[in-house]
């Protein structure tokens, strides 16, 4: 079981069971009466460092029903080993007290810290519900009768020469989650536990939304844009499902309209940026306005009255030498 980011932080957020301390005590001897039984005449035999790790376990699970401090945590606070907090939450787990499940990591596409609900705990029934675990097949499981050999039979020699890797390729593990083929990987680590074969139905439908908004506007949109938007339409769809019934159609076409949406929205994005780019921006013609010193403007102002004293005196002697004319040709 995956628990993505969104759903633990409505995990943190939600309402505490326990409101006083006296609460608290109560709930958590309740949590080590249980876990105690778990053990059986093995828990007075525990280390009493293991026995203060596992009543801070039992305390932190007292307010919502689980917790999610790292294995490293709790060995750090009580001087133990990481081996010995995971052999303590495994005999819970074999014995049906506790649940457990993963955080997804936000530093690779794969499981995180792990998280452990416990059974008994009131708030269990909401995340049962919540995430749909399924503790009764478990049970049911772990309670079936396991066939025993009969003694005449001679034991089978076991080999101990190392095997080939060859057979670590063919473990069982990797047979059990298969991965489905025509999705991405985050794609399919993610939700093919959720959505199982219907993801990759889910996965096409994206796909016909990349290509319709592709040739409304003759475009092409990248590998990278195309998985990142199927991640994010996908998992609205799945936020969408928790609160509400939908038949698989019903689904498909949600699916589709998110990332149809999204596309529509990544192309006028580029567009906008398009334009953005090609606005040709005209370079200013720089004026330079500099201030004139005192002295270079009393010498410009006197050059031009000096001008303009001397085209009046010219002017003068034109006219001087037009009326001696006129005198002259009167006295001949």
């Amino acid at each position: 079981m995956l628990i993505l980011s969104d759903d633990f932080t409505r995990m943190q957020n939600y309402k505490s069971y326990t409101k006083t301390s006296s609460e608290q005590k109560q709930m958590k001897y309740k949590l080590l009466s249980i876990v105690e039984s778990a053990f059986g005449d093995s828990y007075a035999r525990l280390k009493p460092e293991t026995r203060d790790a596992i009543d801070m376990i039992c305390f932190l699970a007292t307010e919502k029903g689980f917790v999610y401090a790292k294995d490293s945590y709790f060995a750090k606070e009580h001087n133990i080993s990481t081996r010995t907090i995971r052999r303590v939450m495994k005999t819970l787990e074999d014995a049906s007290r506790i649940v457990k499940a993963h955080r997804s990591s936000s530093k690779h596409n794969g499981r995180g810290a792990a998280v452990y609900f416990f059974v008994d705990h009131p708030c269990f029934t909401h995340w049962q519900q919540y995430f749909g675990f399924d503790v009764q097949a478990d049970v049911q499981a772990e309670n079936a009768e396991i066939p025993c050999e009969s003694k005449d039979e001679e034991a089978k020699k076991v080999s101990t020469y190392y095997l080939p890797n060859n057979y670590i390729k063919d473990h069982f593990m990797s047979k059990t989650i298969p991965f489905i083929k025509g999705v991405p990987k985050l794609i399919n680590q993610t939700f093919k536990d959720l959505f199982k074969d219907s993801l990759k139905e889910l996965y096409l439908r994206v796909r016909i939304a990349a290509q319709k908004v592709c040739q409304s506007v003759s475009m092409t949109l990248s590998k990278k844009d195309i998985h990142s938007i199927a991640y994010e339409s996908i998992h609205a769809l799945f936020t969408y499902i928790k609160t509400r019934s939908m038949s698989f159609e019903e689904q498909c076409k949600l699916v589709y309209r998110i990332a149809l949406n999204k596309f529509k929205e990544l192309v006028q994005a580029e567009d906008k940026k398009n334009e953005e780019e090609s606005v040709v921006v005209t370079p200013r013609k720089i004026v330079r306005k500099e201030m004139l010193p005192d002295w270079f403007q009393a010498q410009q102002e006197e050059e031009e009255t000096t001008e303009s004293q001397k085209s009046v005196s010219v002017a003068t002697e034109e006219e001087e030498m037009e009326k001696m004319k006129d005198i002259l040709a009167f006295y001949r």
